[in-house]
């Protein structure tokens, strides 16, 4: 699941019990979830444990290598 849509089902107030749980501000959460700011990866982790497994890393920032999860190939096989 993307970060817009798992924020479109809670609305602004998810947005702000997320950005509190996480330490982060509703501000920085607002510009990941419209794509204007590049998520950390330490943010990613953050929202993967607060969501319960919902969003994961990875779909936040394929172009990351995670460890233990082979990166996607460009090429098809």
């Amino acid at each position: 699941m993307n970060l817009q849509t798992y924020f479109d089902q809670y609305g602004t107030a998810g947005v702000k019990v997320m950005a509190e749980r996480i330490g982060s501000s509703m501000a920085y959460l607002q510009h990941c979830k419209y794509g204007n700011r590049r998520m950390s990866a330490d943010m990613a982790i953050r929202l993967e444990q607060a969501s319960g497994g919902v969003l994961t890393a990875r779909e936040l920032r394929p172009d990351l290598p995670w460890p233990g999860v082979p990166a996607p190939t460009s090429t098809p096989l």
